[in-house]
């Protein structure tokens, strides 16, 4: 037993050696290892490091050519330049007095200046800038003159009809005459609505897009509700091979399932337009500006109304507030479109107009405008016997919008905006004359729930800016509170009186 148990223990001290020096061997191999990759990041430090210290040294090099080359050809002007005076001076017989101090050192500017001028801006200088003529032959003339007559006299307090001051510029008098515009519309909230017509006319709808953005250049917080009903209708025309026949009496489409369908791809069409384009112009007017869009509105169906089942075509129900303000705060611009869903994820279609008229509302909007590719204006007609015969109208009281639309039979419903048609004129069967009236009525309903002013211009060219920033030479209607005070004395809606408002009166 002692020579087994002897045995064992030498066999045991054998492994254990025999373990210690593979333990000892393998963290030989893990300190080499560990070196190595020092080794190599060290040598990888060294060789940036020389790479960094040659291209150093390149650019030093460069320089110092650059300038070798620069100093060269400043010596070759000088040379060529005196050349030319000496061959001047042997045509002439001008001989330059010994005492006469070079040019450089007569424009020789003191160094102070020198260290001032380093830190002013860098002007572009014209052509027309440039110093041509001997300075010994210029003269101060009066700014009335047009071109140089040595013959002028020099007495600059002569008077000229034809003088232009500065205060003759039309852009001076306009631009003051809109400073309480443009100081009253800032940090306001304003509501446009993009119709679908105007996204298919490029021409007008860049110019729209361009005055929006300089609107939201002059502090206004923008939110942008945008229809497709153009698009709409021409696409169902192409599916169905004949005139879309779904707008009921009342003026609002009856939105089937092919219908809805077409309403959610033509919607995120015109989205996508008014974005790139709104985009384009407030970057190329140097605005860092974000257009953001998503599900604001929560709507609910009209139903059955007056036998005719409107089926997947609703009203806007509630906004949240809450969250376009807080985008608009941050000088975002939002956009909504005509598409609504209900509490349990529906999809809805609402009238665009509508939802601008309620958006304005719920936000309490200073503003809301209304684009029109065909624009009609009120005027007083010819049967009428007072001042505004024949006289277009261009401002009036929200007292005055009710009796027009209650005269040519036309009611908003107050909760859904719906629009009821009771004894309609004739001159309300027409369509164009239907749309105006529409309008009119989500924007009277906008000023109940306490919008100030409401606007329905042209789409042409700067008629936004005329309409905003002028008195008198906007390109619309305007409804206004009856108790509102405007900005600029002229501005007052006072064209209609309560008591103009009649049969014959107005016209179109």
């Amino acid at each position: 037993i002692a020579e087994e148990k002897s045995k064992i223990d030498v066999a045991l001290a054998e492994a254990k050696a025999q373990e210690e020096t593979r333990l000892a061997e393998e963290q030989k191999r893990q300190v080499e290892v560990q070196l190595e990759q020092r080794l190599a990041e060290e040598k990888s430090k060294l060789d940036a490091e020389i790479a960094a210290v040659e291209e150093k040294i390149r650019r030093e090099l460069e320089l110092l050519e650059s300038g070798k080359s620069v100093k060269e050809e400043v010596v070759k002007k000088e040379v060529v330049k005196e050349e030319v005076v000496a061959e001047m001076e042997q045509e002439d017989d001008i001989s330059t007095p010994a005492t006469a101090p070079p040019l450089e050192e007569e424009l020789a500017l003191p160094d102070e200046a020198l260290d001032l001028s380093k830190d002013l801006p860098k002007l572009s200088s014209t052509t027309s800038d440039v110093l041509t003529a001997d300075v010994e032959a210029l003269e101060l003339v009066s700014m009335c003159q047009a071109e140089f007559d040595a013959t002028y006299s020099t007495d600059v307090s002569s008077s000229d009809e034809s003088c232009l001051l500065p205060t003759d510029y039309p852009f001076v008098s306009l631009l003051r005459d809109s400073s309480p515009y443009i100081v009253n519309h800032r940090h306001s909230t304003i509501v446009y609505h993009i119709p679908g017509d105007l996204i298919s006319d490029v021409e007008k709808f860049n110019s729209v897009m361009d005055d929006i953005a300089l609107t939201w250049l002059f502090g206004m917080k923008i939110v942008l509700c945008v229809g497709c009903r153009t698009q709409v209708s021409q696409r169902l025309e192409r599916l169905e091979g004949r005139p879309s026949n779904l707008k009921s009496k009342s003026g609002v489409r009856v939105t089937t399932d092919t219908a809805l369908r077409v309403l959610e791809e033509e919607a995120g069409f015109c989205r996508f337009e008014v974005e790139r384009q709104l985009n384009r112009c407030l970057r190329s007017k140097g605005a860092n500006c974000n257009v953001v869009s998503g599900c604001f509105i929560t709507a609910k169906k009209y139903g059955v109304v007056d036998g005719v089942d409107y089926q997947h075509t609703g009203y806007p129900k509630t906004l949240q507030t809450d969250r376009i303000n807080r985008f608009i705060s941050r000088s975002d611009v939002v956009l909504l479109t005509p598409l609504g869903f209900t509490e349990d994820g529906q999809a809805l279609n609402i009238k665009s107009e509508q939802l601008a008229g309620f958006t304005a509302g719920a936000l309490k909007a200073s503003k809301v405008v209304y684009f029109s590719t065909k624009p009609l204006v009120m005027r007083g007609s010819n049967n009428s016997r007072d001042a505004n015969a024949n006289q277009r109208i261009q401002m009036i009281q929200r007292s005055n919008a009710l009796q027009i639309l209650s005269y040519h039979g036309l009611k908003i419903h107050g909760k859904t905006g719906f629009p009821q048609w009771n004894s309609p004129t004739a001159a309300a069967k027409n369509p164009k004359v239907q749309s105006m009236l529409l309008k009119m009525g989500w924007a009277t309903d906008a000023l109940d729930k306490g919008v100030e002013r409401a606007h329905i211009i042209a789409c042409d060219d700067g008629a936004l800016l005329e309409e905003l920033f002028t008195a008198r030479r906007g390109y619309g209607t305007c409804i206004s509170q009856d108790d509102y005070e405007a900005p600029h004395p002229e501005d007052q809606n006072d064209d209609l009186l309560a008591d103009d408002v009649g049969a014959g009166v107005i016209g179109w």
